[in-house]
């Protein structure tokens, strides 16, 4: 992700307009596998020789940024390893003390100096019970530019200017306040799919529409919560590409733009090309769910649970997708919903808005830990269980045996 000094951007009338590329043009092309294979070629080699290499490779040229935003995006998909015969804190307090004891040690051994550098360099080696040799480089290998390029996982260079322009997107958006999205009407399949990547980054927000009509999404920007806003806004960004996989969309974001932090608007829709690297399935889950399902699984007895695709009509003003189905064998069915982040106004509101409209066999689990504000909520009036780390299988069940009902079909 590109961060904030490497945004290319202009202000036009109170609207923040990045500097996309075309990933077509040729010249673009040429610079991005150039760049690409020079990261390839330093797979083995020290950090500073990488950068060394880019800055004779970039030299002095006027769009910088574009230049050093390309290499951003390749040095994420890069791994640096810390390459020493021992932890380098450990070796460097080794070799200091045993330094100490002789001090100072001499390059060639006299008459007052008798113990040499290479002297404590075995004595230490011996010591650790590692070779002499490499000793001296491995005091400070842990330091960033001595570490070692292990792998980088390579684009094709199309692939990374697409990158690139969705990256300035995602740049913007961690600025905003808002982001309120239009998504036309399509397949069930995509609207599930949407949802559930909203839901998946955890993003606090309020629909209005019907599949039939399509929807008009309001999430709430990094920028509207009092804590958690710079964890936000990168689950924020991170779901763009999921929004990119629609057909038709179309996003407008109120930002706080510029050292001064000035209102501006952001828009950007399927108008503008971006390319999508998410992969278009919708088959994830979280940690949080995987680790539920498996504790639930291991609880056995009347309950099993089961992932669900159904989308909830909450009268026009909303959806919800349930995370979970808890069935009894009984045939009793019990919904449940993991809320991400939340404020109290908001959850105040979605509350409301599912005690009016959504079936009464919903359990709905808050997370403490991703509250956006210090206040508390009392005497929630749909069934609520709030938790600290995770949800506690034995508690869920105690309360899915409280509100359960026969299966209702959602509309």
């Amino acid at each position: 992700m590109l961060t904030a000094d490497l945004v290319r951007a202009r202000v036009t009338k109170g609207e923040v307009r990045p500097r996309y590329v075309d990933p077509a043009d040729a010249s673009l092309r040429e610079l991005a596998a150039s760049m690409i294979a020079l990261y390839t070629e330093h797979v083995g080699r020290r950090r500073d020789d990488l950068d060394g290499a880019l800055a004779a490779l970039l030299g002095e040229g006027t769009d910088y940024l574009l230049h050093r935003g390309l290499a951003k995006l390749l040095l994420d998909r890069s791994t640096f390893d810390v390459r020493a015969p021992v932890e380098p804190a450990a070796l460097r307090q080794a070799l200091f003390e045993a330094s100490a004891r002789v001090f100072p040690p001499a390059l060639v051994a006299d008459a007052v100096h008798t113990t040499t550098r290479d002297d404590v360099l075995r004595e230490v080696a011996a010591t650790l019970g590692v070779p002499a040799e490499g000793l001296l480089a491995g005091m400070y290998a842990d330091l960033e530019g001595e570490q070692v390029l292990t792998a980088v996982d390579a684009l094709t260079p199309e692939a990374l200017l697409q990158r690139y322009n969705l990256a300035l997107a995602q740049a913007v958006l961690l600025r905003a306040t808002s982001l309120t999205l239009r998504v036309a009407s399509t397949d069930p399949q995509r609207y599930r799919q949407l949802f559930r990547y909203i839901k998946f980054y955890r993003l606090m927000h309020a629909v209005r529409g019907t599949a039939k009509e399509g929807y008009e999404i309001t999430l709430d920007g990094p920028l509207s919560l009092f804590q958690l806003s710079q964890k936000y806004g990168v689950q924020l960004a991170e779901f763009l590409p999921a929004l990119v996989l629609c057909p038709a969309w179309s996003a407008e974001a109120e930002v706080l733009w510029g050292k001064d932090k000035k209102r501006s608007i952001f828009r950007v829709g399927s108008d503008d090309k971006l390319t999508s690297h998410y992969p278009d399935t919708g088959q994830y889950i979280t940690r949080e769910e995987q680790w539920l399902l498996d504790r639930l699984e291991a609880a056995g007895g009347a309950w099993t649970a089961e992932r669900r695709g159904e989308i909830f009509d909450l009268g026009g003003r909303g959806v919800m997708i349930p995370d979970l189905a808890l069935r009894h064998r009984d045939g009793r069915v019990a919904w449940l919903e993991i809320v991400g982040f939340w404020k109290r106004d908001w959850l105040s509101s979605r509350l409301a808005l599912l005690k009016e409209c959504a079936p009464k066999n919903l359990i709905l689990a808050v997370p403490w830990k991703l509250r956006g504000s210090d206040e508390s909520l009392e005497d929630p009036p749909v069934e609520v269980m709030f938790y600290k780390e995770t949800v506690i299988a034995k508690d869920l069940l105690e309360r899915a045996e409280r509100v359960a009902l026969a299966e209702v079909t959602p509309a």
